[in-house]
């Protein structure tokens, strides 16, 4: 069966989430980021894997899902990753005119939250997420918001975020060394809560303005410069974010690289040098954390 005209507004609606959601690249880098729209008690529209938040109009760029089963999966337990990940692609479903798209990898997450769900990999939120203190700071500024430790894209974020999904309201979650969670009734409210976060982080903490690395092929001369003085070695052996172990490798840090990884770095100098200047300690991942985004390298998760 093809879905269509019963997805009503749903299409437009998402490409507006999406376009506010991917306005820049302090919000989001490269593939990263997604967004979703719930359409009535079983469907919902999602970024579809390897898009750009920016890219997704009402014709391409998302995928359609049976969320339903996907919570009512999670519910039961979801399983190892590979096999979370196979039964989230079995929920997409055909939509008329439009050819198979796959839905993204934080799917799962998506289905337990409320209609419209916005995550960006924010690099203000995100000074406060991968820093050692800085959930103890993001709590005194939000006091109501859920903070989570670092749990790898997939079933073991989904199993945490499950704990304390509250479906019917209002929510925000920080996510350790990965990005920000806002959950809303509709996209205005989404939107306007993910940019009150935002702008409460940034004057809270006294941020600098971020800047964008520009560029198109090669690294960015910024970029470079900064590249210089943390060296190969550090970048290669001191991983923040799911983001820097995919897109970060050794090509690209050797220039061989384009937009998305020019994003992607310009994001991490500017984390790293706020955490820097507040004092706050850089909050690495673990050995097995990275370890774990081989199989992403593989072409099983495609970037988001």
């Amino acid at each position: 069966m093809d879905y269509g005209p019963a997805l009503g507004k749903a299409p437009e609606l998402l490409a507006s989430a999406a376009r506010g959601a991917g306005a820049g690249p302090d919000l989001t880098q490269g593939g990263g980021g997604n967004v979703s729209v719930k359409t009535g008690a079983e469907l919902m529209l999602v970024k579809a894997s390897g898009s750009r938040l920016g890219d997704v109009t009402p014709a391409r760029g998302w995928a359609l899902v049976n969320y339903g089963n996907i919570k009512r999966r999670i519910a039961a337990g979801s399983g190892g990753d590979a096999e979370f990940s196979d039964f989230i692609l079995s929920q997409a479903l055909p939509v008329k005119g439009q050819p198979p798209a796959k839905p993204s990898i934080e799917t799962g997450f998506h289905s337990l939250l409320n209609t419209v769900v916005i995550h960006t990999h924010s690099v203000y939120a995100n000074v406060l997420n991968m820093s050692a203190e800085g959930h103890k700071l993001g709590r005194e500024l939000f006091p109501t918001a859920e903070f989570l430790p670092y749990k790898a894209p997939g079933a073991q974020l989904c199993a945490a975020i499950n704990e304390r999904a509250q479906p019917a309201a209002p929510q925000v979650f920080f996510l350790a060394n990965h990005g920000l969670v806002a959950a809303h009734a509709g996209v205005e409210g989404a939107l306007e809560l993910n940019a009150r976060v935002n702008e409460r982080i940034k004057s809270g903490l006294g941020l600098p303005p971020f800047r964008p690395a520009g560029g198109g092929a090669g690294l960015s001369p910024a970029n470079a410069a900064l590249l210089a003085r943390y060296g190969k070695s550090f970048l290669l052996s001191k991983v923040l974010s799911p983001d820097q172990a995919l897109y970060c490798g050794p090509e690209a840090l050797d220039g061989r690289c384009g937009e998305a990884e020019n994003e992607v770095l310009a994001a991490l100098f500017y984390i790293l040098g706020c955490i820097e200047g507040l004092g706050l300690t850089p909050r690495f991942l673990t050995g097995p954390e990275i370890a774990y985004f081989d199989s992403m390298r593989s072409g099983r998760y495609n970037r988001k």
